[in-house]
This record gives C-alpha cells, structure tokens and sequence, in this order.
C-alpha cells in the first residue's frame, strides 16, 4: 500500500469481542489503527497486546473521541444499545467522516 493511500481506522467501541480482531487484520494489512474505548488505559493496553502478537507498534490505543479525531474511518464495534450515548459523545468529531456500523 503506498503512504498516499494509508488510512487511518479508529475502532470506536474496539476493546470489546469484535474490536481486536478488526484491528490486527487492518493493521497486518498496512492501516493505521486507533482503538477507542471508554477508559484509554484499557484501550492501550489492548493495543500493546496486538502490537506485540504482529510484532508491530502501530496500533494506538486511546478514548473514543480522540480516536475519531484522529481517523479517516471510524468504525463503531459497541452494541446497538449503546450508539445514541457513544454518537452524543462524538457529536462534532464524526462531521465529515466516514462511520461504518457493525450491528
């Protein structure tokens, strides 16, 4: 992948089931990959544990909405439960970017 084409992917919601596997296959495939959580502490820690199974460092892990300040994509991975809270808190961070849903 070329560095003009690299994306950046934040994983909102991406300390639960579904999150750390979405984030070692996009990171394994070349994508920048910020994981999202509600507490930055767990969602590093879960980040420096795919970093260190791909022998990599470039999976970051940080509160939900400086992920999505960061990314290209957001990727919300929480339960359908919980989007009106986790998109209140977004409000403003997710304007102009593309937000994929996997409920």
């Amino acid at each position: 992948m070329s560095e003009k084409m690299i994306l950046t992917l934040a994983i909102i919601g991406g300390t639960g089931k579904l999150g750390p596997g979405l984030a070692m296959r996009w990171a394994g495939a070349g994508y920048r990959v910020v994981i999202g959580s509600r507490k930055a502490k767990k969602a590093q820690r879960i980040a420096d544990e795919l970093n260190e199974a791909l022998g990599i460092e470039t999976i970051v892990g940080l509160e939900n909405a400086e992920a999505a300040s960061l990314a290209d994509i957001c990727v919300l991975t929480v339960k359908a439960s919980a989007h009106e809270a986790i998109v209140d808190q977004l409000k403003g961070v997710l304007d102009g970017k593309i937000v994929v849903d996997t409920t």
